[in-house]
């Protein structure tokens, strides 16, 4: 493109003489094979009509000879490779007027450029398709309306034209090519057509540069697009992992406070049962305090941490309490959030056996189902109340569940076949 400004005429440029010499026989050969390609399919109908007359008139020298059509074609021939020679010179003039040098890709017919695409194979065919596709890219290439399109998703290629059928017209192709652990490329090229015995003017050059112009620049707005969403997604994790650690820390204190309430108790009424709970509250807190802001734990470490919770709780109350835990093998690796499991078994204890006036169990299951996994609470205390489901554990808990895994994850909390309330916690795999 020149750049100079209007009010100052560019300095005239001397083209490489052997650029120039390449160019001026391209185009008497371009011109000369369109001529000859029109002159034989002329002379083949013409000889088939002759021949196909019932008194056809012979060939001597007084009428239709061969020597006669062989100089009919001649002339004919001779004009217009004249007439590319003076297209080209003037084409040379003009190059040498504008200040802009002659290169190897103006004479090409087939011109070609490379782009590197920072997106992903799919989503680079895509935007190429929406592209060449549009309005834009038609008038900007001079089709007076959006080109005529013809794509194949299979071999990544997408061709465009100004007029059907698309191969045979001046067509431009696409091709995307991505290889594994390799940057995308989008090779665009001017593929054979009828232009190729046209003396070439720049016009194959202009529309490659014109498809590739038009392509890279929605590149770099989808490109940009995408960068703009990851960063607002780190931003929403960041604000979702200290949002999570705030619930964290409320239910810490949470547990630790009517722990320490109980073990108050029963240092003023029994020093060996205290002692204990101390042993049992010491060992919890080694497990657990390591990983108290983490988000993830195991299903595991959970239920390690449940029991030793449990057997500080049976240690105040006796005989009152009773629990026992069953887990499939291959649901113990399974991630599951800290503190949560506590929690439901915190509730059982003091909404379902605490208000009881009889003994009770708490029985805790976790397996894999096809949908994920499943954990279960199952105390046989007083059963819902009131008061069931509006303290802050479980408000806690929908919350977590909410910001971790979203529709995924569920909690609910129903009254047990024989009393009592079940609590069951499901955690569907991500699919």
């Amino acid at each position: 493109m020149n750049t100079t400004p209007f009010y100052l005429k560019p300095a005239e440029v001397r083209h490489d003489p052997r650029l120039v010499w390449r160019y001026r026989w391209q185009s008497l050969l371009r011109n000369w094979a369109a001529v000859a390609i029109i002159g034989v399919l002329v002379l083949v109908v013409l000889l088939g009509f002759l021949f196909s007359l019932p008194n056809r008139p012979a060939l001597h020298a007084g009428g239709w000879t061969w020597i006669n059509i062989f100089f009919g074609v001649v002339w004919p021939v001779l004009v217009p490779m004249i007439i590319g020679n003076n297209l080209a010179l003037a084409r040379l003039k003009e190059l040498s007027e504008a200040g802009t040098p002659l290169t190897e890709e103006m004479i090409s017919s087939r011109p070609r450029r490379t782009l590197i695409s920072p997106l992903d194979p799919l989503t680079t065919y895509n935007v190429c398709t929406e592209t060449l596709s549009g309005l834009a890219v038609g008038m900007a290439l001079g089709y007076g309306g959006p080109a005529v399109f013809r794509y194949s998703p299979f071999e990544g290629k997408i061709l465009i034209g100004p007029r059907r059928p698309v191969w045979l017209t001046q067509c431009t192709e696409v091709l995307v090519a991505g290889e594994p652990g390799q940057p995308v490329e989008v090779r665009i090229r001017r593929r054979f057509g009828m232009d190729f015995f046209a003396v070439q003017r720049g016009g194959a050059l202009q529309a490659v540069e014109t498809v590739a112009a038009h392509l890279r620049a929605q590149f770099e707005q989808k490109d940009r697009a995408l960068r703009a969403i990851r960063r607002e997604e780190e931003l929403e994790r960041a604000a979702l992992n200290a949002k999570l650690s705030a619930l964290q820390a409320q239910v810490e204190p949470h547990f630790l406070f009517n722990t320490l309430a109980n073990l108050k108790y029963l240092i003023r009424t029994d020093a060996d049962m205290a002692q204990q709970m101390l042993d049992h509250l010491v060992g919890y807190l080694q497990n657990a305090l390591p990983d108290m802001r983490s988000v993830s734990s195991t299903l595991e470490r959970e239920l390690a941490l449940v029991r030793d919770y449990l057997s500080i709780m049976q240690i105040r109350m006796g005989q009152r309490l009773r629990f026992h835990i069953q887990a499939d093998e291959v649901a113990l690796a399974q991630p599951f959030p800290p503190a949560m499991l506590i929690s439901l078994v915190e509730n059982a204890v003091k909404h379902g056996l605490e208000r009881a006036s009889r003994a009770g169990e708490i029985v805790i299951t976790a397996a894999l189902h096809g949908d994920g996994l499943r954990v279960r609470v199952c105390d046989d205390g007083v059963g819902l109340t009131e008061q069931m489901g509006q303290g802050f554990g479980l408000s806690n808990i929908h919350e977590r569940l909410q910001l971790l895994y979203g529709e995924r994850a569920s909690l609910s909390v129903a009254a047990g076949e024989h009393g009592g309330v079940v609590a069951t916690l499901t955690i569907k795999e991500q699919g």
